[in-house]
């Protein structure tokens, strides 16, 4: 479909004739911040308007309980897990962010064993506080596969740690549906 049809000639309007356009600000449509919000009188005293007002002080939670007891966990065979690649990468990248500082160690609690994930805590307790800078994107340069039919996959990933290549082998045990690493070295 054309805009122009051939029947109607294009006609051009004189400078004068068309309205004058203005640059108006874009409304801010975000509500304020509980801090921005005014304040009101209630018994004599200032409170603020909001949610400020209806929240209880806040309490630390412990840490859910840590399994004592893995073996109760149900192993899966290879066939009824997915693909273990993907997991892999996502861990592995996960892990170089952790070492990095970028990303806070337990993201990484549901895809480790709780002994793994133990040891991990004491690394990044006892190693060097890290610069900050986010590994990139294609830092996990390759990973090597392979696959147990009784749910076993045993990785090894190169990688890049700043202007040094590393490798990491890890192995994972299919429990309960999904992939678990219970083994890293490299670290």
């Amino acid at each position: 479909m054309s805009l122009l049809s051939p029947e109607q000639p294009l006609t051009l309007v004189p400078h004068g004739s068309l309205p004058t356009l203005r640059l108006l600000p874009v409304p801010i449509s975000e509500p304020p911040y509980d801090d921005e919000l005014p304040l009101r009188p209630v018994h004599g005293r200032l409170h603020p308007i909001g949610p400020l007002r209806s929240l209880a002080p806040l309490h630390l939670v412990p840490d859910p309980p840590v399994e004592q007891d893995e073996k109760v966990r149900r192993r899966t065979l290879i066939g009824e897990l997915p693909a273990v690649r993907p997991v892999a990468h996502a861990l592995v990248q996960g892990l170089l962010e952790v070492l990095a500082g970028v990303r806070p160690l337990a993201q990484l609690r549901g895809r480790t064993s709780s002994e793994l994930y133990a040891r991990l805590e004491q690394v990044v307790h006892d190693g060097p506080h890290p610069t900050g800078l986010r590994p990139a994107g294609n830092a996990v340069r390759s990973l090597h596969l392979q696959e147990r039919p009784e749910g076993v996959a045993e990785v090894c990933a190169t990688v890049h740690r700043g202007l040094r290549t590393a490798a990491f082998a890890l192995r994972f045990e299919g429990i309960d549906g999904h992939w678990c690493c219970t083994e890293l070295a490299g670290i």
